[in-house]
């Protein structure tokens, strides 16, 4: 599947898939755009992919000249083949790296959570050395310069960097012990695993679903990606 490349495409998706970050009760989202953005689907014109790729990217400045002064921003994370993943966040780290466990965590795996822009580029470069797909960084437009290895073993640097659930605002207790369990044993299953305070979580999850059907309402009314954020701040 694949998506037109044009504002009114690309900013339907994001209140689809971002409004709780436009409300500010969510300090970041992630979501893929179909397409073939990358190298690795078995296409060989080269030229069009970076045509696409410079298409989308006009899009979402378009977009971000109206969300930069709320202070959101949208930006490529990775490139794959046949889609891409996009982030939208608040850009404040301190606002994405709630209390100090999670920033311990962050920096263990070597995040520097005093700076968010750097605290992005490394995520990529781990989603893009634990892909299978040949995703590549889009800070760079290159392939993640980490170190590949020969082989993999149970507990290799190319498992999927599910500490990802701290940038999206995840409670730490949850995303610990997703990533301990390794997703099993969870309670409750919506936005995220959760593994505790099931009681809050489903009035998290049903927050970001009314905020999601409340800012489509009014998208659909002609509201732009800025006058839903200005809403709520």
């Amino acid at each position: 599947m694949t998506r037109t490349i044009d504002i009114p495409t690309f900013q339907a998706a994001v209140v689809r898939n971002c409004s709780p970050t436009l409300a500010g009760i969510k300090p970041a989202s992630l979501f893929t755009y179909p397409g073939t953005y990358a190298h690795g689907d078995g296409s060989t014109a080269t030229e069009t992919i970076a045509e696409r790729r410079a298409r989308l990217l006009n899009v979402i400045a378009q977009c971000n000249r109206e969300l930069d002064p709320l202070g959101i921003h949208l930006s490529v994370l990775v490139w794959r083949p046949a889609e891409r993943s996009c982030t939208c966040t608040d850009q404040k780290p301190h606002h994405l790296f709630r209390g100090p466990r999670a920033k311990t965590a962050l920096a263990s795996e070597g995040y520097d959570t005093r700076d968010l822009s750097a605290c992005l580029v490394h995520l990529a470069s781990r989603i893009t050395l634990a892909s299978n797909n040949v995703a590549e960084c889009a800070c760079s437009q290159t392939r993640c310069a980490l170190p590949q290895q020969a082989s993999c073993s149970k507990d290799c640097t190319c498992e999927f960097p599910h500490e990802i659930g701290y940038f999206l605002g995840y409670p730490y207790d949850d995303v610990h012990e997703f990533i301990v369990q390794r997703g099993e044993n969870y309670k409750v299953f919506g936005a995220w695993k959760v593994y505790t305070n099931v009681e809050q979580a489903l009035a998290t999850f049903d927050a970001y679903r009314a905020c999601t059907q409340y800012f489509t309402f009014v998208y659909q009314q002609g509201c732009s990606l800025a006058q839903l954020a200005q809403t709520t701040r």
